[in-house]
């Protein structure tokens, strides 16, 4: 028994290439590899929710403030949810007494880099004392409470939806393929958020003083539970077979 268990070794090892001499050895992959590797290990079957959300707001001097959220959701029966959620407070009396001093300054160039292929990040400033920040959060959970909870105070998707208040504008609309958030706060700068079309893309840029910007992006997949023994033992006997033609 044990010669034809190293017989069964010996020949395991005869069958791999030369480079793969120590077959247990971490090795890099390169995009084209990756892009066939990917998904493959998720069961259909095993999604409960796939869900994008996005939130940017604008705070300016004066403590006026204005924003908006959009939360893409995909469910087991692979339906879109879009809604839409306008994130400003009630601005009667806000900012009352504190005039906002008009930016002076000039962003210049940065038109690349909403063609970056990917992520693409950027805080410019040509003011003084403000405050960016950009966030992207993925998270992955398992059983149906990882589903996100919708928002009682979102509207469904219906077009494109613009607010306005004292400190800007800002429109949730469809492009290049994916949703985006544009904030625009006058003289003082503008804000700029969007996924889809194979790119992330979270920009702030500051031309006044005292702004503060919060772009924050979350993808999220809920995973259901399966009891040992299932759906697991049937795929790993599917990788199994397809070593066969190989003489595995």
């Amino acid at each position: 028994m044990r010669r034809c268990m190293w017989l069964t070794v010996y020949l395991l090892a005869c069958s791999l290439p030369a480079s793969a001499d120590n077959p247990f050895r971490a090795v890099e992959l390169n995009d084209d590899e990756l892009a066939q590797l990917r998904g493959r290990y998720v069961l259909p079957g095993r999604i409960i929710n796939f869900g994008v959300t996005m939130s940017s707001t604008w705070e300016n001097s004066a403590g006026q403030t204005i924003g908006a959220g959009v939360t893409f959701q995909l469910d087991g029966q692979a339906q879109p949810h879009i809604s839409v959620t306008e994130l400003m407070p009630n601005t009667e009396g806000q900012g009352q007494g504190a005039a906002v001093p008009p930016g002076s300054g000039q962003i210049v160039g940065g038109g690349g880099l909403t063609g970056v292929q990917g992520i693409s990040q950027s805080v410019r400033s040509a003011g003084d004392f403000n405050d960016g920040l950009n966030n992207l959060d993925i998270v992955i959970t398992r059983g149906a409470a990882g589903a996100a909870e919708p928002d009682a105070a979102a509207t469904p998707w219906d077009g494109a939806s613009g607010f306005t208040n004292a400190a800007g504008n800002v429109l949730v609309s469809a492009r290049n393929g994916g949703l985006q958030i544009h904030l625009d706060a006058g003289s003082q700068g503008n804000a700029l958020q969007q996924i889809g079309g194979g790119n992330i893309t979270q920009q702030a840029n500051f031309s006044g003083d005292l702004n503060t910007v919060r772009n924050l992006a979350t993808l999220s997949v809920a995973l259901r539970d399966l009891p040992l023994g299932q759906d697991m033992a049937n795929c790993t006997l599917e990788q199994l077979r397809a070593l066969r033609p190989g003489g595995y």
